[in-house]
């Protein structure tokens, strides 16, 4: 065994280390002394059943130096996201978890009478029901370094309410989320903001595991329309349907439908989840049903399924105790405890719920104590602790939980049918919330371990600086965790005509090296630098560090500013065929009596639209005099002239931020979904000029898009899915009089330009014959 990297347990696995076996070599533990413990034996000889359900761990992988592991290694292949992943914690090769358990050993004890169950390869061991009377010929195997009950729970689903009526947050900008209900606990942790930064999930893989899931929920329609559900796999009865089937009890999806809407739901209006455009990995771990206790192994399983698809951040609301004592809950002992471990060492973010069992302190259970996991305990609405979550310290005396999230009548959505919504409670509620906060943050900083994702949380956390058992370090708050690591403020932001801004880096990271950017087109490697700005606008500014963990870059939007110099033609959208409303705001610093607004608009093919009028805007709303010095509708050219006083006395536009002017479109009715045109000042003839009563001058202008939404032909009803209702809705618009589909595009499902019986006979041989889906686009 020369080369082999040889441990002895202590009695139980993995003792030294959290995760011991991330090596590139051989790895042989030694048996123990008494592989089925005294306590291991009381507590299966009391379940008074014929056959019990263990865990054998084994002693080898029948690999014993490093030439027999490299050999082995070789015909094990890992996918380059799953590389690209663990390069981040300097895992990206072949390590000995990836090694598959010893076939023979397996097949030992099946000669035994052993039913497999599950196969852990990170674990080097094996679940299987047996006989309770071959245990100790089990045990007495030389490969055979331990055996173990599988641990088990029944927990009892969080209980449904009605959906609270939550303050939904100041009004809208047209292109702004409508978070419904679902605003309150996002805003607890500060989603919103980082959602108007650009961060929404994309390309991070969540994966959920729970009770399964009612798939065909509006709240997830639109994860299947984009192919975002990337697989899933029943851990129960073996299967690659997460859906209730026939044997499941019908509650069985209720809890997994909670947790996938709160973590990753999308409903415009009604429930947002933080991560609602990340991809899904749905793992089927618990059994609902009263007869069935929910068992360790299955759980295990899906974390490994999980890491060979390339999850980023698992999010499970499991908890065991069962045969383990406190003493188990050091991070070191309990079985799932082991896997949560490695799987952090493999790069992976894993969020488990603290659990149920408050308010004493020392009720957490496993895996809620692993090293370097988020263990996530729930607040109510004004941020109080709910009396149910679980407290720390593990056995060890680690502070836990790590944080909090809304976990007291969070807005979800439920199975009672593919409409319906509630609210529930349970740390399994603020559990979700933290791992799609977690998936915004990684895609922010995608060079982030699990350790440092967990620090940036923490330590921007409402309770950071005075960390308990109770709350851990509070309340997450992820815009200011976008900022932790790097980060820098100035001197002055914002100010009318040329401005020297002193810069300050404040980042925590022990930055080596700066790299500034101005917005200007000016750039600076000084830790501290000075900038001049001449023109009026506003300018975003980017710092990058290196350090350690690479180069770190914090870009803050529109972060100085000149006022009185701005103008932003604002983004909105329609379906096609309907009007929009497009927004011209200004910043003032001046007071202004006239404002010329030029606008020249695309037509693509895909988008047609044409110009229908002008309105003054809310801040222009009394101007007595408004004009076209510019109609040029061949060339999509025009130029409007507002006044304030004409000859009525009315003052000028005051300095300050706002609306100044509505352009109306129409977009054309056969324009195709998801496509977009730009508005922008530039019209060959004028200038989009500012006039006060001393001089005219011209702001810095920023174009904007008109979009189409995007629908799906024959989605005549726009829930992003095809089904029956399209077809009652075609048959009530074509027979009886019923509304319009929401588009051509999405009425016309044979792609033949005209909405008729033939689009209904295609939607029905589509659903009921086997036909061909409508096309795309």
């Amino acid at each position: 065994m020369a080369g082999a990297i040889v441990l002895f347990f202590a009695g139980l696995l993995f003792a030294e280390t959290p995760h011991p076996a991330l090596v590139d070599d051989a790895v042989v533990v030694h048996k123990r002394p008494v592989p089925l413990s005294a306590g291991a034996r009381s507590f299966l000889t009391q379940t008074n059943t014929p056959e019990v359900k263990v865990w054998v761990f084994f002693t080898d992988k029948q690999v014993f130096s490093k030439d027999e592991f490299h050999a082995q290694a070789a015909s094990v292949t890992l996918l380059e996201k799953v590389l690209k992943r663990r390069a981040k914690v300097d895992m990206d090769r072949v390590l000995f978890v990836d090694l598959p358990v010893a076939a023979s050993y397996v097949n030992e004890i099946a000669a035994l009478g052993g039913r497999l169950r599950h196969t852990s390869k990170w674990l080097n061991a094996a679940s299987f029901e047996i006989a309770i009377e071959q245990l100790d010929k089990v045990a007495s195997l030389p490969f055979v370094a331990d055996v173990r009950p599988v641990a088990a729970f029944k927990r009892p689903l969080e209980p449904l309410g009605s959906s609270e009526i939550d303050d939904p947050g100041p009004p809208l900008s047209p292109d702004a989320l409508n978070y419904g209900n679902s605003f309150a606990q996002l805003n607890q942790i500060n989603v919103p903001a980082v959602h108007a930064k650009g961060f929404h999930g994309e390309g991070v893989t969540l994966a959920m595991f729970d009770t399964g899931y009612r798939k065909s929920h509006q709240v997830f329609a639109a994860h299947y329309a984009q192919g975002r559900v990337l697989a899933e796999w029943d851990f129960i009865f073996g299967d690659g349907n997460t859906a209730n089937e026939a044997v499941d009890w019908s509650s069985q999806w209720d809890h997994g439908t909670y947790i996938w809407s709160t973590a990753g739901g999308s409903q415009d209006g009604v429930q947002y989840g933080p991560a609602y455009k990340a991809n899904f990995l749905l793992a089927k771990t618990e059994d609902v049903r009263s007869e069935t206790r929910v068992e360790e192994d299955n759980w295990v399983a899906a974390l490994e399924w999980a890491d060979g698809l390339g999850a980023d951040v698992v999010t499970s609301s499991l908890g065991y105790s069962d045969w383990y004592t406190y003493a188990d809950f050091d991070g070191s002992t309990a079985t799932t405890t082991l896997a949560a471990n490695t799987a952090a060492g493999l790069g992976i973010v894993v969020c488990n719920s603290m659990g149920n069992g408050g308010p004493a302190a020392g009720t957490l259970t496993a895996p809620a104590d692993a090293f370097d996991i988020l263990a996530v305990g729930a607040v109510s609405s004004t941020g109080l602790i709910a009396s149910f979550s679980s407290r720390g310290p593990t056995y060890d005396g680690r502070t836990k939980p790590e944080v909090c999230a809304r976990g007291v009548g969070t807005t979800c959505a439920t199975s009672a049918s593919d409409l319906s919504y509630g609210s529930a409670s349970g740390t399994s509620l603020s559990t979700p919330l933290v791992a799609g906060a977690a998936c915004l943050l990684i895609q922010a900083r995608p060079s982030f371990t699990p350790q440092l994702i967990r620090a940036a949380l923490m330590e921007t956390a409402s309770r950071a600086t005075t960390s308990d058992n109770t709350y851990g370090w509070g309340i997450i708050d992820v815009n200011k965790a976008l900022t932790w690591g790097v980060n820098f403020y100035a001197d002055t932001t914002f100010a009318s005509g040329p401005l020297t801004v002193q810069f300050f880096d404040s980042s925590t990271v022990g930055p080596t090296n700066w790299a500034w950017s101005f917005g200007d087109g000016g750039f600076s490697n000084d830790q501290n630098p000075t900038h001049y700005y001449e023109n009026p606008g506003a300018y975003d500014v980017s710092l990058t560090v290196g350090s350690s963990y690479g180069d770190i870059t914090e870009i803050k939007a529109n972060y100085i500013i000149l006022l009185g110099d701005t103008a932003w033609f604002r983004t909105d959208s329609a379906f096609a065929g309907d009007q929009v409303e497009m927004s011209v705001d200004i910043v003032n610093s001046q007071p202004l009596d006239k404002v010329v607004i030029p606008f020249k608009f695309e037509s693509t093919p895909n988008l047609g639209m044409s110009f229908d009028s002008v309105a003054f805007g809310g801040r222009t709303n009394y101007f007595e005099k408004k004009q076209f010095l510019q109609s040029d509708p061949q060339n999509r050219k025009y130029t409007v002239e507002l006044t304030a006083d004409n000859g009525g006395g009315a003052p000028p536009l005051t300095p300050g931020t706002g609306e100044v002017l509505k352009i109306y479109f129409t977009l054309d009715r056969y324009a195709f979904g998801s496509q977009s045109n730009s508005v922008d000042s530039s019209s060959g003839v004028y200038q989009l000029t500012l006039t006060s009563d001393d001089f005219n001058y011209q702001p810095v202008v920023y174009a904007g898009q008109i979009r189409s939404i995007y629908v799906l032909r024959g989605d005549v009803d726009h829930t992003l899915t095809h089904n029956v209702a399209d077809i009652s809705f075609l048959v009530a618009y074509l027979f009886q009089g019923g509304q319009e589909p929401v588009s051509f595009q999405a009425g016309d499902a044979n792609r033949n330009f005209a909405i008729n019986v033939d689009d209904l006979t295609y939607m029905v041989a589509y659903l009921f014959q086997g036909g061909p889906p409508p096309p795309t686009p």
